[in-house]
């Protein structure tokens, strides 16, 4: 995924729990379900949904591919499907998955990990995936996030649903190419009286993507979570995609509506627990041609997980990751420099990197190791592709 703009460090606490007497109801075949009176903020389409994939257990990695290419010039080097066996970057157990951090490379200035991409992709869907733990900590760079197979980046478009790095917060953006340019109207991500939802991208809701000026959009709901309150808060991430809009919602564990654990997922019933909302085709009914083709925003997509050290981002913005600058690692500025690797092509870019120096940890120093270790994976329960049934 592209390299977001670093947003602040401060810590946001989890959003306040909600009771198991507001769960979802359990799908009624026979009687139309309302709209809940308080979810007047966005679209409900009334679309039923069927199971069409999922990865659980044992089998859980079958259907993904192992992609060893990197494009953020990271500290990282993703095996093949043998090599994350023996690695033990990659498990499947019966009631679970993890995919870790592994051993320090035999490439220099790398560490193992694992890149997963589908091998399905979708063209609208709802995607829901549940986990218990997600990597965390200095030097990290872990994404779930989708891409548009056979397109040049941003072409196609990308939906970054769950991205950080260091101690910096998640947020959701999208983007897309010149093709397909989208600005989504604010007043219609803010309607009036709901969650406002700010552009953290900071574009004014322009999604349209061109590097280093066109970010992409960012539309969340505030407080974001830190990478530790992801990592210990199990929950279910989910993402409703349809011809007019994007939905993103995290649900507690605790919360999981009866219908999604039913595989009989009623979206429409779950706005209480929206996080991130784009509305191409209201915007585009406001304010004609701002994005004139909502419903190809985006072209069939695969699901990508992935871990990456330092690089583009969190390498970049080390000196203001609280938690790491001179806490982890050599010391900054007198032992290392935090390397910007868009643009700094030089011999030494990794020895010199802060970053680089604790991710890879050559003597054994820093503890790198055992910190990773205990931080640096995803536990994934289940993902589960969702399409329409009409």
């Amino acid at each position: 995924p592209a390299p977001a703009p670093a947003p602040s460090t401060t810590a946001a606490p989890p959003p306040p729990p909600t009771t198991s007497a507001a769960r979802t109801p359990p799908r009624n075949t026979t009687t139309p379900r309302p709209t809940p009176p308080h979810d007047q903020c966005t679209e409900h389409p009334g679309k039923s949904y069927r199971l069409d994939w999922r990865s659980v257990g044992k089998t859980f990695f079958d259907d993904w591919s192992f992609m060893q290419t990197d494009f953020n010039n990271g500290a990282v080097d993703y095996l093949t499907r043998e090599d994350a066996i023996a690695d033990k970057v990659v498990e499947a157990h019966e009631t679970h998955a993890i995919l870790r951090t592994g051993s320090r490379s035999s490439k220099r200035y790398k560490r193992n990990s694992a890149k997963l991409r589908s091998n399905r992709a979708w063209t609208y869907m709802l995607m829901a995936m549940k986990f218990s733990h997600t990597p965390w900590g200095c030097g990290l760079w872990p994404a779930f996030w989708t891409h548009a197979p056979g397109w040049r980046w941003p072409e196609g478009g990308e939906l970054d649903i769950l991205e950080y790095v260091n101690d910096f917060p998640s947020q959701t953006s999208f983007h897309t190419g010149a093709k397909n340019k989208c600005t989504m109207d604010g007043g219609v991500v803010n309607m009036p009286y709901c969650q406002p939802m700010p552009d953290l991208n900071g574009m004014n809701y322009d999604c349209t993507t061109r590097y280093p000026k066109q970010l992409g959009c960012a539309p969340n709901k505030l407080p974001l979570w830190s990478p530790y309150e992801w990592a210990h808060n199990p929950s279910v991430i989910a993402v409703q995609w349809t011809e007019r809009f994007i939905k993103v919602f995290v649900i507690p564990e605790r919360d999981i509506p009866a219908d999604l654990e039913s595989d009989d997922p009623y979206p429409d019933g779950w706005d209480r627990w929206l996080v991130a909302w784009y509305p191409f085709a209201l915007s585009n009914e406001r304010r004609p041609g701002t994005c004139a083709n909502p419903g190809k925003v985006m072209e069939p997509q695969n699901l990508i997980i992935n871990i990456n050290f330092c690089g583009d981002w969190a390498g970049k913005v080390w000196p203001f990751s609280g938690s790491c600058v001179n806490r982890v690692g050599p010391q900054f500025p007198l032992q290392c420099r935090a390397v910007d690797p868009l643009l700094d092509w030089g011999p030494n870019r990794s020895s010199d990197d802060c970053c680089t120096q604790f991710i890879v940890d050559e003597e054994g120093k820093y503890g790198a190791d055992e910190y990773l270790r205990e931080r640096a994976y995803f536990n994934m329960s289940w993902i589960k592709v969702y399409k329409p049934t009409d």
